[in-house]
C-alpha cells in the first residue's frame, strides 16, 4: 500500500498492521518497467488477471501471496476451468501493487493476503475474468471464420467451429481478440 504525503491516522494504522507493525514504504524505479508496455503489445490482456501470448501460454496475474494453502494452484484451477485450458497451460505471476485492480474486498479493498480468504475474495472475479476472455476468443474465432459465435466452442485452448470442425488455437486469436 502506498501512503500519501499526508496519510490519515486510519491509513497509517492499516499500513502498519499490514507490514507487521513496521513502516512499509514503496516506490517505483521507472527504468525497471520500461519494457512492460512493449511486451503487452504481443499479448491479449482482456483484464487485470489474464494475459495470453501468441504462443497460447496463459498467465494469471495473481494478487494474493502463496502462504502454503494452495492459493496459486486453486486460483489457477478456477481460471483454467473458465478459460477452457489445461491447468498445465496456466503460469502464475504475482500482481504489481495496485489496490484498485487487485484489492481484496474482504480485507478492506487492500492488496494484502490474510485470513485464509484468497478463494472467497477472488472466486467470482477470476471466474468472470476467465469467462469474459473465453467469450472474446470465441468471438474472434467466429469473426475470422465469418460464422455465428453460437456455432463455436472453446476447449483445450482452442476454439472449434462445430459444423465444419475448423479449429483455431488461442495463440492464433490473440490479435483479433485484442481488438
Amino acid at each position: 500500500m502506498l501512503l500519501q504525503a499526508d496519510p490519515s491516522r486510519r491509513t497509517f494504522l492499516i499500513a502498519g498492521a499490514a507490514a507487521g507493525g513496521g513502516l512499509l514504504l514503496a516506490f517505483k524505479i521507472p527504468s525497471l518497467f520500461a519494457g512492460v508496455k512493449a511486451a503487452a503489445a504481443d499479448n491479449f490482456e482482456p483484464n487485470a488477471f489474464i494475459r495470453i501470448g501468441r504462443d497460447g501460454r496463459v498467465t494469471l496475474t495473481i494478487p494474493q501471496v502463496e502462504m502454503g494453502q494452495g492459493t496459486y494452484t486453486s486460483c489457477s484451477m478456477l481460471l483454467a476451468e473458465e478459460l477452457e485450458v489445461d491447468l498445465s497451460q496456466v503460469q502464475v505471476e504475482h500482481a504489481p501493487p495496485n489496490d484498485k485492480l487487485y484489492g481484496n474486498r474482504l480485507l478492506g479493498g487492500l492488496q494484502i493476503t490474510g485470513n485464509s480468504n484468497s478463494i472467497r475474495a477472488f472466486y467470482e472475479p477470476l471466474r468472470q475474468a476467465g469467462a469474459a476472455a473465453r467469450t472474446m476468443l470465441i468471438t474472434a474465432a467466429a469473426n475470422i471464420c465469418d460464422v455465428d459465435a453460437s456455432t463455436c466452442h472453446a476447449e483445450k485452448g482452442e476454439v472449434t467451429h462445430l459444423p465444419t470442425g475448423r479449429k483455431l488455437k488461442y495463440g492464433e486469436l490473440v490479435d483479433r481478440a485484442a481488438k
